[in-house]
């Protein structure tokens, strides 16, 4: 009777510890970020029941990621607030009330989830018994019944064990680790704040109006501002929650993340541990913050980090990364070149100029350098004789509207280059002035589907304007949206007629304009298509615009005034068939082919294993595939794994570009067809 007991004990949670109650502020900063939507976003909606719906789904989903919280019959009690939302916003003071009554739902069984994995932990657990868990539990409905829904917790756990087993780890050690992931969930719902409550329920309205619109407590706007602007030092890494695992949003070029190459948005952050010696902390569950404060650090020092790779299937490869922080300068990322000498037609030789543009950055005055456009120019200007020029942009994630402009003037004499339509219908051109090109002759630009923004500007007015080939991807990311920041504690203070000692209200993030191609046509959604595609190891591994919910669609305008100053639309077929005929015959190119198409089945699976000998098979799969690729670009992976095995540093490796080396040869048959 007392084991009995004990266990009964051990499924009881807690009590949550009573939600602090919204400030008197709050419900005002509320009325203002709904009223500021309205005033200032390029696609405006009205507060209706439409609206309210969505924030409600969207809430719900905020609250409840992976549909393993909420019973029906919690949603069957909230429906009540469904299309209603708008009203209770209707007023500056609207009524706060829905927000924090399923917020506590929420953090009630998160309690009660802890308390059930308490419990497991103590029972055994078989890796034989034939048995899947959802891929994607977010297309699952949520459950039925609390019996259902122990049900998927017990998989949730079972799946957690099987990941550190996978790992080498023993049991004892696996059920620490995760035993103190379910103290740091609890600690985290007991460190609830109000402004928490606040920016989640105004967030998840925002994401109804775009992807890229958003509001930001008073905490989380000092780190937005300290990551856009200025320098930081730490890894060079934009994260975001997902679920219980914190996620790669954005590598920023020019910083440690960036310089590794080892990591990539979508990847997956378990675990952190600090210098080369210090005990690995697993992450999951805990808060963002924390997990933020936790990778920063002083430049210098070491930062290792615990990755679930993105695109891997089944989520059971990780792997450590380790980085030296360090200053990042997000002013300060400078195009490199290179150039690369072919084989042209009757043995000719053929100089072609590669530079790669990893960000479009403004003039760092204070230092003397120089922004992007001048640099590009400065490394035109030193090579007057190559034949050709290649502009890598496949890790440019964009910046700076006005250098965007500025490179492509480097290849046009005068004229636009941009479009942009505000909410209110007003377009306005953006245009080269600066009379007289730095280059006239051939052009490919090579993108990826990291090519985003800025980047696709370029992409596109080299492409519209007829000067050269776009050579990537299908098509690049398809953000053609502008965003701007809006500070509230001034426009509160205005309203209250007292300006706050202290940072109050937070800030918005609000998409006010959208971007035009000269010809019309948005990069919104669809990106910039090339002219020639190749693969791209990114394929598959970041979601692109249009795959992200509620994405603003793209649509057209009408045309800027300009003329083409080249025409290519004879040529682009033939450089299309050479390059296929060389690709084919490319084992490097081939293999990148092969490992993506393999990744690509594997995601259009529904379910993940849990049988450790199916599960052990898939990850020797990955693991063989990996190697292949990595062997068909010249690489050793056995002899890197063997040296970081014994703590000593891996063999230096070729470098292998076989989508670089094709673009270099298209460029190749584009000038011998132009000459």
């Amino acid at each position: 009777m007392r084991s009995v007991l004990l266990s009964l004990a051990l499924l009881v949670p807690p009590a949550p510890a009573a939600l602090p109650e919204a400030e008197p502020h709050q419900p005002m900063v509320a009325g203002l970020v709904l009223a500021g939507l309205g005033a200032y976003h390029y696609a405006p909606q009205p507060l209706d029941d439409e609206l309210s719906a969505c924030w409600y789904e969207s809430w719900l989903d905020n609250l409840d990621p992976d549909h393993s919280l909420f019973l029906q019959s919690d949603l069957a009690e909230f429906a009540r607030w469904e299309t209603r939302l708008d009203d209770l916003h209707a007023s500056m003071r609207p009524d706060l009330g829905p927000a924090w009554v399923m917020f506590e739902r929420a953090q009630q069984r998160s309690l009660e989830r802890v308390a059930y994995h308490r419990e497991q932990l103590g029972k055994p657990v078989s890796f034989t018994v034939p048995e899947e868990i959802s891929r994607d539990p977010t297309e699952d409905p949520r459950p039925a019944d609390r019996a259902e829904q122990r049900e998927r917790w017990r998989q949730q756990l079972k799946h957690q064990r099987l990941l550190y087993v996978l790992d080498g780890e023993d049991e004892a050690t696996a059920k620490e680790r995760i035993s103190n992931r379910l103290t740091r969930v609890e600690t985290s719902l007991a460190e609830t704040e109000s402004d928490d409550i606040l920016e989640v329920w105004l967030s998840s309205l925002s994401a109804c109006f775009d992807p890229h619109t958003s509001y930001f407590r008073p905490a989380s706007a000092d780190d937005f501002q300290i990551a856009t602007s200025g320098t930081l030092e730490g890894i060079g890494a934009a994260l975001s929650r997902d679920g219980d695992y914190v996620r790669i949003t954005e590598i920023l070029a020019g910083g440690p993340a960036d310089r590794s190459g080892e990591l990539v948005p979508e990847d997956r952050i378990v675990g952190v541990a600090q210098g080369k010696e210090g005990e690995m902390t697993d992450v999951i569950g805990m808060r963002l913050d924390n997990v933020v404060q936790l990778i920063r650090g002083p430049k210098g020092t070491v930062v290792r980090l615990e990755i679930l790779p993105a695109g891997l299937p089944g989520s059971s490869t990780r792997r450590e990364v380790v980085l030296v922080r360090d200053r990042i300068d997000l002013e300060a990322v400078e195009p490199t070149a290179e150039v690369k000498q072919v084989a042209g037609p009757g043995g000719t030789k053929q100089e072609l100029l590669v530079i790669e543009v990893p960000a479009f950055a403004a003039d760092p005055k204070e230092r003397g350098g120089l922004s992007t456009s001048q640099a590009v120019r400065k490394i035109l200007e030193a090579h007057p004789g190559v034949d050709g020029v290649v502009v890598d942009l496949r890790e440019n994630g964009g910046g700076y509207l006005d250098e965007a402009i500025n490179l492509a003037g480097l290849f046009i004499d005068r004229g636009p280059v941009v479009q942009a339509r505000s909410s209110d219908g007003r377009i306005e051109v953006f245009e080269d002035e600066d009379r007289g090109r730095a280059w006239s002759g051939p052009v490919v630009v090579l993108t990826s589907p990291l090519t985003a923004s800025a980047s696709e500007i370029f992409a596109a007015a080299i492409q519209d304007y007829g000067l050269g080939v776009v050579v990537g991807s299908g098509r690049t990311y398809g953000k053609g949206t502008v965003q701007s920041v809006i500070p509230l504690d001034p426009i509160l203070a205005s309203v209250t007629g007292e300006m706050p000692s202290e940072p109050t209200a937070g800030m918005m993030k609000v998409t006010t304009a959208q971007y035009y191609r000269i010809d019309g046509r948005s990069p919104q959604a669809m990106g910039v298509l090339a002219d020639i595609v190749l693969p791209s190891p990114y394929e598959g591994r970041v979601l692109r615009e249009s795959e992200v919910p509620r994405a603003l669609p793209a649509d057209t305008i009408r045309k800027a005034r300009y003329g083409r100053l080249g025409d290519l639309s004879q040529v682009v077929p033939q450089l299309r068939e050479r390059s296929t005929a060389r690709v084919v015959k490319d084992a490097r190119i081939q293999a990148i082919q092969d490992y993506l198409a393999w990744v690509a089945a594997e995601d259009e699976e529904e379910t993940v294993s849990l049988v450790q000998a199916v599960r052990e098979a898939e990850r020797e799969e990955a693991q063989e595939r990996s190697d292949a690729l990595e062997r068909a670009l010249g690489q050793d992976p056995e002899a890197r794994r063997a040296a970081l095995e014994a703590g000593e540093e891996p063999p230096e490796q070729p470098e292998v570009d076989p989508i670089l080396d094709e673009a270099v040869q298209i460029l190749a048959d584009l000038v011998s067809l132009s000459g």
